[in-house]
């Protein structure tokens, strides 16, 4: 796959305890994104944040379950971004998504490298 150059980097910040059901949404999300045959997705914690409704989201030791917000990149082609996008909007609720431009320097294998 030749995805070097101009493409976009979609984030979706989204609480740990939202669910697509019963699962994690933001799992749902990496799953979908790879049976798409997108280019990579990462799933990144946050320390500490909140999101629309301004309730504090952050992982302390006293809590019996810890609800914090997690940020899902995936990164393509616009075209397969929009199209991702459209596919997993309806499970996305009480979420912030963005969409920046990101200049991809490598994209390649090991077996490229050779």
């Amino acid at each position: 796959m030749k995805l070097e150059g101009e493409n976009v980097l979609l984030r979706i910040f989204i609480d740990t305890f939202q669910k697509w059901h019963h699962r994690p949404a933001y799992e749902v999300i990496v799953e979908r994104a790879r049976a798409k045959h997108l280019a990579g997705a990462t799933v990144l914690a946050a320390l500490e944040g909140f999101g629309q409704n301004g309730r504090m989201l952050k992982e302390s030791l006293w809590r019996l379950s810890n609800d914090r917000e997690v940020i899902v990149e995936v990164v393509d082609t616009s075209e397969k971004i929009d199209g991702f996008l459209t596919e997993i909007e309806p499970m996305l609720q009480n979420v912030v998504v963005t969409l920046e431009r990101a200049h991809v320097a490598f994209y390649r294998s090991e077996k490229e490298r050779r």
